[in-house]
């Protein structure tokens, strides 16, 4: 998932795109990508690391995705821009040994994606949004 950041160089604003691989990061700026390793690991975004141990309630009218659960990501099965309908499953969270299919709750686009696969989550944590679609 590539996130667009700021960065400031030497007392300068650059813009940048910013996209994870493994233990690396690839920083593209100006349309030239370098490669970034960051000793220690890479921890969760900062969008992640802001919803961890906030408790969200799902509301279907928001298209806000919670796990009902603690457990663990196990796949994510759309990416951020995708369409997606009442029902279709998002991603699989697996618990005490099950697998659970966690769905959308409105039809539209999914807005954000909060978790990367192989991550723990507490319950009530928030996975993702998804826009919903305005009705004519």
């Amino acid at each position: 998932m590539k996130e667009e950041r700021i960065f400031i160089i030497d007392g300068e604003k650059i813009k940048a795109g910013v996209e994870r691989d493994g233990s690396n990061l690839r920083i593209t700026i100006d349309g030239e990508t370098h490669t970034v390793k960051i000793e220690g690991g890479i921890g969760p975004s900062k969008a992640v690391r802001s919803r961890r141990g906030r408790p969200v309630a799902q509301n279907e009218s928001s298209g806000s995705i919670v796990s009902s659960i603690p457990g663990k990501v196990v796949s994510i099965d759309v990416k951020v821009g995708d369409r997606v309908e009442v029902g279709e499953t998002l991603l699989i969270l697996e618990a005490m040994k099950m697998q659970n299919e966690i769905s959308s709750p409105v039809s539209g686009i999914v807005a954000d994606i909060f978790v990367e696969e192989g991550q723990s989550v507490e319950s009530n944590f928030e996975l993702a949004s998804v826009s919903k679609e305005a009705h004519d």
